[in-house]
């Protein structure tokens, strides 16, 4: 088989066309909707949610003692969103489980997806930041931060 430069150049523009489509395909996908920033307001369901109090060692807070904490959310517009539920360990404690901290881990199960967060929760602080730390469906790749203010029971949800 003899090659002329017409037929060199149609075969170098097979094999770069083939190098570039398959360069293509093995490049990271993104998942648009799971990776653009937004930002999702949502407040508790209710003014003062389930409370299960689990005390553990000495009667009263104590290190070590968890907080589970089970309620509903509303997005903006006062509509049913999904729920939230944490359990907290008291780190640190106060004079009595609202004046104590804790580090927590929750979530809040949403129609598209859940979002996991923790981080150091202090119940009567104007507002504690928790740290997004994954999720499902929609929210995947979440990560960001959540900002609970404590007496507004407004929660946000600032996705990175």
């Amino acid at each position: 088989m003899r090659l002329t430069n017409r037929s060199a150049f149609w075969l170098l523009l097979v094999v770069l066309a083939v190098a570039l489509a398959g360069g293509a395909y093995a490049a990271p996908q993104t998942d648009a909707k799971s990776s653009a920033k937004r930002t999702i307001h949502l407040r508790e369901a209710s003014a003062t949610p389930k409370l299960t109090v689990v005390d553990i060692g000495d009667h009263g807070p104590s290190a070590g003692d968890h907080v589970v904490t089970v309620d509903g959310v509303l997005d903006a517009g006062g509509v049913a969103a999904g729920s939230m539920s944490q359990v907290c360990t008291l780190l640190t404690p106060g004079a009595n489980i609202f004046t104590s901290t804790y580090d927590c881990t929750g979530s809040f199960d949403l129609a598209d997806g859940s979002i996991t967060v923790q981080g150091t929760f202090v119940p009567t602080a104007a507002a504690s930041t928790l740290a997004i730390t994954g999720g499902t469906g929609e929210f995947a790749k979440a990560r960001g931060e959540v900002v609970i203010a404590t007496e507004a029971d407004t929660i946000t949800i600032d996705l990175a």
